[in-house]
């Protein structure tokens, strides 16, 4: 036998265990983060979760709608919302158009007036656009968002997905501010905003984000 053969043997067989253990450690380290092939990290989606602005989240209450209050306003139909349990939602107020060219800039004057930092009550069905703004009626205390916007002369009547039970008030609320020339109905506009009572086509929202919205308003 060569002399320190015991010895090698015993040194080689602990140096094999200790190197089978660091690989069994490594490899559950891998499978703990993986999210995927090769253990990658989880994706952005996956450690947040879905997002606040799923739509679908507005349907029939039984307190006859949803209470919420208007972060920000996008545009004269498009508003960000918070509900009571906290979720950020936007939303495509319904029953109304707003210009696309003449006015379009009053407009959005009268709906940040209107809606900006106030309470609201939204009803829907739980459907959404396809921009993904939940389709809801908003009620402000004073009245109907639609009625009001219209009696101003800021947007023109859009029956699509509405309850039509509620636009007849809106297309009254329409005629007397066309009648009276108010807002994009007058001077310089006289209906050339792309106001109509039947638009082809809905309106396309802002491009800003709930999420910046919701972060320059007070908790």
């Amino acid at each position: 036998m060569i002399p320190g053969t015991p010895a090698r043997i015993l040194l080689g067989a602990a140096c094999l265990v200790g190197l089978i253990a660091a690989v069994a450690v490594l490899t559950g380290a891998v499978q703990v983060g993986a999210d995927g092939p090769e253990g990658a990290p989880p994706s952005a989606a996956a450690m947040t979760g879905p997002p606040a602005t799923a739509p679908g989240v507005v349907a029939p209450d039984p307190r006859g709608g949803v209470p919420a209050t208007v972060l920000a306003v996008a545009d004269p139909v498009t508003v960000d919302v918070r509900l009571e349990d906290g979720r950020a939602l936007r939303v495509r107020a319904l029953g109304i158009q707003p210009p696309d060219r003449c006015y379009s800039g009053q407009a959005l004057q009268f709906a940040r007036g209107a809606l900006a930092g106030r309470a609201v009550t939204l009803a829907g069905d739980g459907r959404a656009d396809r921009f993904s703004r939940a389709l809801a009626w908003v009620t402000l205390p004073d009245g109907d968002y639609a009625v009001l916007a219209a009696e101003a002369g800021v947007v023109s009547t859009y029956a699509a997905d509405a309850p039509p039970g509620r636009m007849p008030a809106v297309r009254s609320a329409a005629d007397r501010a066309r009648v009276a020339g108010r807002g994009l109905w007058g001077p310089p506009c006289v209906g050339a905003g792309g106001a109509t009572t039947t638009p082809s086509t809905p309106s396309k929202p802002s491009t800003r984000s709930t999420a910046a919205a919701v972060s320059r308003t007070p908790s």
